[in-house]
């Protein structure tokens, strides 16, 4: 909801800061006039089935489902029941200050979670302990394994409402149990204020409990449906014939066209207990937008005049944890009214065109203006223009940040006193690790006015590697995401094209170069570094890949300088071991909000609220709340133009409108043939002359920063 909030926020702002900038649109544009063409229009059924993987993936978005079966979409099927994420810290060895504090267990010591559960029927269920412990729940013994952090725990000992596990210690064995203090939950969700105290302590054996300030790090992990989900299909042009043509992204020029009756069909399995609903919205411009489409109706109602734009959205339903509807497809039949091929069009030829598909994110992602007063004062105070001044191309400026970052200070281990996830502070204080580097390449970047994001991954059974945290920087040029290690101060390439790499691209050489399609398990874990084709490094400021440097590095730890000699062998570049299990902060606007955020990030990962990437090889992962294996929850798009160009009555005039989600948006820009770029309104007229015309079109957000570009060629 927060997600879907945000993007009419956007949209709304959008409206906002295009009025009045060039004047109302032309009355060419109205698409609800009557003209010569719409009057020999045709009334003409459209029949569309589309299958449920490929709605989820290419759609707006996806809420509480996920695929099942590699086909079909049913529920999300994860439910994580915890007190303690919220403020849950780490007891690194090395931090002197901000340790989370503990209870140890042993003897008569013991502890005891409540753990609070709704709907205690499930396929599976384990609990988050301490390893070596011995668990009760509710009255009863669990077996758990030496070693052991995720015992499964038969779910027949589940009961609706509170249960009780219970952990000791048998013998002389003893073992630390964290917990997060009641201010550090509050700090982060102060939703949970009224929530009762759930975590106890006694000292004599069970006979006397009493409560902690804070609760205790015991989690529960249900595999179970949940009651509700939903998914959104992509936009569909049903005004749209099936084209000739060549580009990329849908035919943009288009006849008039609206959509008289529409109805709906799923294919889907309902078991007792479980249903599936459809509506549709429907508008008049290629990309949603408040004003110019309609809310969520029943499928058979009206549509309103002049919408030839459809999108369907299936909400999934379940009274059983046990069961899920699968849906297989969704098919649209729908009556259009289309206009006719203006007689003045008749010799128009579409020479080429780039229209974008904008991908949307299902994480409720928050982005931080650019503009906020405390970027502004970071980008004047640490001269930040000066720092990527001279470069010729938006990547050579991110390097160039990248590279600046890597100096400021040399890898120093937070061990007194945590940074906030501040880059002034860190940068003002000058020490820091992984987290640090990351945290100021990505708040530096949003002065700038770039959006970037901050991530993490790790894999228990690589070689060398540990965890570690970088950060993606959304890329205009090369339209999509690039994965910076500003810690290491390189970024990955694939050395055919010299696009630099993603997070995620870097994660499915990781597959398939040491896994092979089998799980991602300790006992097939890579034993040693392997070089591919199909990837590079380029080290400080360089744009093209080479050999790692000598010496001491500033930025890398002298322990770490080692790894450096296992990125090439043999004049190859070898795949990372470390990037298996990934996972996203939902935000970077810890300018406008501090908090939630984790608490010592970087020194343990136990924080409940990443977004974790979850596919058919990588395991599960028991400990947090929220996982994707939707490749358009990490491979969204920002800043791009999606457009229509219609035919109207009017000889040699395109009616031309435009969309876009362009975070803290500021203009439409337009260029006709080899003209200036203009500002322009959403809608504008295109007026077409002998010969080949050429419109381009692209956005610039409010820091300036300008998006890629979309274009039409047309020869009359």
């Amino acid at each position: 909801m927060l997600h879907a909030f945000i993007k009419t926020a956007a949209a709304a702002l959008l409206t906002l800061a295009i009025a009045g900038r060039l004047g109302p649109p032309a009355a060419a544009l109205d698409l609800d006039k009557p003209s010569a063409a719409q009057s020999a229009e045709t009334v003409e059924t459209c029949r569309l089935a589309v299958a449920a993987g490929e709605a989820l993936e290419q759609g707006e978005g996806a809420w509480g489902v996920r695929l099942h079966g590699g086909r079909a979409v049913g529920l999300y099927d994860r439910v994580l029941v915890e007190d303690d994420g919220p403020g849950i810290g780490c007891t690194a060895e090395w931090m002197k200050t901000d340790r989370a504090p503990t209870t140890e267990i042993a003897a008569d010591t013991q502890i005891k979670k409540v753990l609070y559960v709704e709907r205690p029927r499930a396929a599976e269920a384990r609990l988050c302990v301490p390893p070596g412990v011995a668990v009760e729940l509710n009255g009863r013994a669990v077996e758990v394994a030496a070693g052991e952090s995720f015992p499964q725990v038969p779910v027949s000992t589940l009961k609706w409402g509170r249960n009780e596990v219970v952990l000791s210690c048998r013998g002389s064995t003893r073992q630390a149990i964290r917990y997060a203090p009641t201010a550090d939950i509050l700090r982060n969700a102060p939703d949970r204020k009224d929530r009762p105290h759930r975590s106890f302590r006694t000292s004599d054996g069970g006979k006397t409990w009493e409560p902690i300030p804070g609760e205790y790090m015991v989690r529960l992990h249900l595999v179970q449906y949940v009651p509700q989900g939903r998914f959104v299909s992509a936009v569909m042009d049903l005004g749209q014939e099936a084209g000739a043509g060549q580009g990329r992204g849908g035919a943009p020029l288009v006849t008039p066209a609206s959509i008289q009756s529409v109805s709906l069909r799923a294919e889907a399995a309902t078991p007792e207990g479980t249903r599936v609903e459809l509506a549709v919205r429907s508008g008049r411009s290629p990309v949603v937008e408040p004003g110019l489409w309609s809310g969520w109706q029943p499928a058979g109602g009206p549509v309103a005049k002049g919408h030839r734009y459809l999108q369907w959205q299936a909400v999934l339903v379940t009274n059983d944890p046990l069961r899920t509807p699968l849906v297989r497809s969704v098919a649209v039949e729908a009556k259009v009214r289309r206009g006719r091929m203006p007689p003045w069009a008749g010799g128009l030829k579409t020479v080429a065109w780039h229209n974008e598909h904008i991908r949307y994110t299902s994480l409720p992602f928050e982005y931080e203006d650019p503009l906020h007063p405390r970027m502004v004062a970071l980008r004047r105070k640490y001269k930040l223009d000066n720092v990527v001044s001279g470069a010729a191309t938006e990547t050579e400026q991110l390097v160039r940040l990248r590279d600046w970052v890597a100096h400021q200070w040399s890898y120093t281990p937070p061990a007194v006193r945590y940074p906030a996830w501040d880059a002034d502070e860190i940068l003002t204080r000058k020490y820091g690790f992984c987290v640090q580097y990351a945290i100021t390449m990505m708040q530096t970047a949003i002065s700038l006015g770039h959006q970037a994001r901050f991530v993490f991954g790790y894999n228990p059974g690589a070689p060398q590697e540990g965890g570690h945290e970088v950060c993606e920087i959304w890329s205009n040029e090369h339209r999509k995401w690039i994965f910076f290690d500003v810690n290491g101060n390189w970024h990955y390439v694939d050395p055919k094209t010299g696009v630099p790499m993603s997070m995620l691209e870097v994660h499915d050489l990781l597959l398939a170069t040491y896994y092979g399609g089998r799980p991602a398990t300790l006992e097939n874990g890579p034993q040693k570094k392997v070089p591919a084709d199909g990837i590079a490094i380029c080290y400080g400021t360089s744009l093209a890949p080479g050999v790692p440097p000598k010496g001491p590095i500033p930025g890398i730890p002298r322990e770490a300088l080692g790894e450096l000699e296992t990125h090439m062998v043999g004049g190859r570049y070898t795949v990372p071991t470390r990037w298996l299990l990934l996972a996203y902060m939902p935000r970077n606007n810890f300018y406008a909000h501090a908090y939630p955020q984790p608490k010592t990030q970087g020194c343990g990962w136990s924080w409940s609220e990443y977004w974790c990437w979850e596919d058919a090889v990588t395991p599960k992962r028991w400990l947090f709340r929220h996982f994707t294996s939707r490749r358009s929850d990490l491979d969204w798009t920002l800043n791009q133009v999606c457009f229509d160009a219609a035919l109207g009555d009017r000889p040699g005039a395109l009616a031309v409108q435009m969309g876009t989600f362009t975070p803290y948006f500021d203009t439409f820009l337009v260029r006709v043939d080899t003209g200036a770029w203009q500002e322009s309104p959403r809608e504008f007229p295109w007026q077409l002359h002998a010969g080949g015309n050429r419109v381009e079109m692209r956005t610039r957000n409010r820091a300036g920063v300008l998006g890629p570009i979309s274009f039409l060629d047309v020869e009359k």
